[in-house]
């Protein structure tokens, strides 16, 4: 079972504002889900939130930046599974 925060809960521990967590969301760079009548992220995507207010944050870098880098990042964790599979079918 999946677990989830809620975006004010989020907000609050991180010291965002909520118009960083609309335009974050904007970006598709958090997928939200709506858990009790309240928006929500999966845990499963904190890691990937707190990396892109990281990179906003101290690095300075815009948001469409971030988007680019997220994308990227998450594309090389797919091609790295793939080469894992393909490692393992060879052996």
């Amino acid at each position: 079972m999946k677990k989830y925060i809620s975006l004010k809960t989020l907000a609050a521990f991180h010291q965002v504002d909520e118009a960083l967590l609309q335009e974050l969301i904007e970006y598709e760079i958090v997928p939200l889900s709506k858990r009790n009548r309240e928006w929500a992220i999966s845990l499963d995507y904190l890691d990937d939130f707190e990396r892109a207010l990281r990179l906003h944050r101290e690095l300075g870098v815009n948001l469409q930046g971030v988007d680019i880098i997220c994308r990227m990042h998450n594309r090389m964790k797919e091609m790295q599974a793939e080469i894992e599979h393909l490692k393992s079918l060879l052996e």
